[in-house]
């Protein structure tokens, strides 16, 4: 109903320039209806638009940041002009009319004549009909009623302008005035008015859960006293500060809580404040934007507990907890060693030791990441650990599919989901279980997309889809939601790529982009943001260089790029970053090996080679880094023999070679380590062939044949297998043809 009621307002309307326009709009009405006019006029000029929405192209032109000014007809104007003339001008002043519709403005001759001249003069701005009273069409002015002619005269055509009803039994104030903006800016009524009762309702959950955290430590604490002008000055602080320095990292972002656990550890700065200078000393400086200043702060109450730890080690524990939540502000690799902190002095918190497991995923740390996890999942108990515990089997399936153990992974992923699948039939109306249900669905389809299953893979990234809209919809102003919206939209992209629908996957990457573009420009120093970002980049990048636009691919590449390589640079110590930065190295590469640049190319594949080689050393048990150590030989390799260098060539595939048919053997199921070993020897039978060692390039050729016909046979739809198979074939054909003709000659 409401889009329908949206295409209406703007009916037969096209996008104008806002800017050149004095006023917002035309605010037209009968002296009958003065009280209605005061009401919106003051509305519409003191709406305010989210951050997020203020510069988004509309069908309207760009969302601007006011509504400011509304001309409100024979209130703007004082002497030294006749109203005639005044009204006028400001009808051709305003980009769009506004008409309070009742039974006594229709029988107003000055109302129909704005209206009438509004229309006539300015057919393409959009009119927006607003009943106050009485039953339409009844209530509505001549020129509004009818269609007019070319000269402005008004027919005895009826026409049908749909429009809002600000009475309680209708639209209400409420969704009245949200449909009123939509018909300014073009965006949907929907989206503003249930963004309007989010922010209300946002607020006062903050509020809540601020006082309920006060409440709690009110009671276990030390008997701290909140007189009740204290208490509501300090929710309104703490509230500020939420919403300041909420969801700045890539792991707050990730997970569920985020913002309760940042209300907690404010609350407990606050609190502490009474006693302790140092934590008065830091929320001072928290409230001026100066969280690094006040991390040192922090860090000396935990050192201080941490000494009394014999005595109260979860009082110790928590104090780290609260310095990590504020570290993560601005530095996600000290965060990562006070949450290690805090699990080590209380090993029995839950949530605490799920934390420290998080963090180490994130910086590549696996080994002490399933340590913590494991913990959680053996620790977790139902009903009160509910989300600790699914995000810790999360996290177990992440670290067992990248050491490629993907049947682990898919079982613990499968299990998490089935927690989750019941946690939702107990409660359809949290929508904190429909998230992870969209995340368990990606979760599955990443490792179908790596078993070759691009069917189910499709399906499972749909669903997942399917819920992050829904959500998304819901609550446009929830980052968290937006952001796991792009990860579907670029999940489904992954898969249309692998299918050769490239029109496809470019849309879904490109949807993703914009959604990454949005959060990234509304905070910048979110670290999380920038990282999605980075993905989205390379993403179209990908599908440009499959469709031949190399300069666009290259742009894509660089910007993305530069992202990874002040995240790098900010964090030496996350693996997964410098991990990025190196596929990123990789990527350039590749568009200048296609451009011809083989010096630039090298040197790109080197320094990408570079970083990896000290990732796969630093942790030798982590399959996915040594994949990517040896797609690095390869890249160097084939810039190597394009240049000529055939011996060093060999040797570099060679090394390539050595490490996928390790990881290959390792995991025998997983179908796309086991296309790189076909690929591999493709690539060893190139150089032998070069060096005229026609023998071991035919070997070495069957082998990768045979590779190839069991990924086949496990998957006969998989066309790009099929391809590479025929591939082969042709391949073994030459060669052996030619094998006989020499043995003729």
């Amino acid at each position: 109903m409401l889009a329908h009621e949206r295409a209406s307002l703007t009916y037969g309307v096209r996008a104008v320039d806002i800017g050149r326009f004095k006023y917002r709009a035309f605010l037209s009405y009968s002296h009958h209806d003065v009280g209605w006019a005061r009401w919106l006029h003051a509305r519409l000029e003191g709406f305010h638009f989210d951050k997020d929405l203020i510069g988004r192209e509309a069908p309207l032109g760009p969302v601007p940041s006011t509504l400011r000014p509304i001309f409100r007809d024979r209130e703007d104007f004082s002497g030294g002009q006749t109203l005639t003339d005044a009204t006028v001008v400001a009808l051709d002043a305003s980009p769009a009319l506004i008409v309070l519709c009742s039974p006594v403005a229709a029988s107003r001759p000055a109302v129909n004549e704005e209206a009438r001249l509004f229309r006539s003069r300015h057919p393409e701005r959009p009119v927006i009909p607003v009943i106050v009273d009485g039953t339409a069409p009844d209530n509505f002015p001549p020129a509004l009623r009818f269609e007019l002619t070319a000269d402005g005269s008004v027919t005895d055509r009826p026409v049908t302008i749909l429009g809002p009803d600000l009475r309680e039994a209708a639209d209400g104030k409420n969704l009245g005035l949200a449909k009123i903006v939509a018909g300014l800016t073009g965006l949907s009524p929907d989206d503003i008015f249930h963004r309007a009762e989010r922010a209300r309702r946002r607020q006062n959950r903050l509020r809540m859960t601020v006082a309920a955290v006060i409440a709690v430590l009110t009671v276990v604490g030390s008997g701290f006293y909140w007189q009740s002008h204290e208490q509501k000055q300090t929710l309104n602080e703490i509230a500020a500060l939420v919403e300041k320095y909420s969801a700045v990292t890539q792991a707050q972002a990730a997970v569920p809580r985020a913002k309760q656990r940042l209300t907690a550890a404010l609350t407990a700065i606050a609190e502490g404040a009474a006693t302790d200078p140092r934590y008065a000393q830091a929320l001072a400086l928290l409230k001026a934007n100066k969280p690094a200043e006040a991390e040192p702060l922090l860090k000396a109450v935990a050192e201080d507990k941490a000494k009394r730890a014999d005595k109260d080690a979860k009082d110790a524990a928590a104090a780290y907890r609260t310095l990590a939540s504020i570290a993560a502000v601005s530095d996600p690799g000290r965060a990562r060693h006070y949450y290690a902190e805090a699990a080590r002095l209380d090993p029995s918190d839950v949530e605490g030791m799920f934390l420290s497991g998080l963090y180490q995923e994130n910086a590549g740390q696996l080994d002490a990441a399933q340590q913590a996890y494991t913990r959680v999942i053996a620790m977790a108990k139902p009903g009160s650990d509910d989300e600790a515990l699914i995000w810790a089997q999360f996290g177990t399936g992440d670290i067992q599919q990248q050491r490629g153990n993907l049947g682990a992974a898919l079982t613990t992923y499968q299990g998490a989901q089935a927690t989750i699948r019941r946690l939702t039939q107990s409660d359809p109306s949290k929508a904190l279980w429909k998230r992870d249900l969209s995340v368990s669905y990606n979760k599955v389809g990443d490792v179908q997309l790596a078993q070759g299953d691009l069917a189910g893979a499709l399906k499972s990234y749909r669903d997942g889809l399917e819920i992050a809209e829904r959500l998304a919809q819901s609550d446009p102003g929830n980052a968290g939601w937006q952001r796991d919206l792009s990860v579907s939209y670029e999940k489904v992209g992954n898969v249309q790529l692998a299918q050769d629908d490239l029109p496809g996957a470019l849309k879904s990457y490109r949807d993703g982009l914009a959604i990454g573009k949005r959060l990234a420009q509304s905070d910048p120093g979110n670290a999380g943001w920038q990282r999605n970002l980075s993905w989205s980049y390379e993403n179209v990048g990908d599908v440009q260089v499959a469709q031949g636009d190399l300069a666009g691919a290259l742009k894509s590449y660089r910007d993305g790029f530069a992202i990874r390589e002040r995240l790098a640079q900010s964090d030496p110590g996350n693996a997964g970053w410098q991990s990025e930065l190196s596929l990123s190295y990789g990527k350039v590469g590749n568009v200048q090996v296609a451009q011809g640049d083989l010096a630039g190319a090298l040197k790109s594949y080197r320094d990408d080679f570079a970083i990896r080689e000290r990732l796969a050393q630093s942790d030798p048990g982590n399959a996915g880094w040594q994949r990517d150590l040896s797609i690095s030989y390869v890249a160097v390799g084939d810039v190597l023999v394009a240049e000529g260098n055939l011996t060093e060539a060999l040797q570099a595939y060679r090394d390539s070679f050595a490490i996928f048919e390790r990881l290959a053997k390792a995991d025998p199921s997983n179908a796309g380590w086991q296309r790189d070993l076909a690929v591999s020897y493709r690539k060893l039978a190139s150089a032998y062939l070069r060096l005229n060692n026609a023998a071991e390039a035919l070997a070495a050729l069957r082998k990768g044949r045979d590779v190839m016909v069991a990924l086949v046979t496990i998957s006969p739809s998989n066309t790009q297998w099929k391809e590479d198979l025929t591939r082969f074939d042709d391949e073994i054909a030459k060669l052996e043809g030619r094998s006989q003709e020499a043995g003729k000659n």
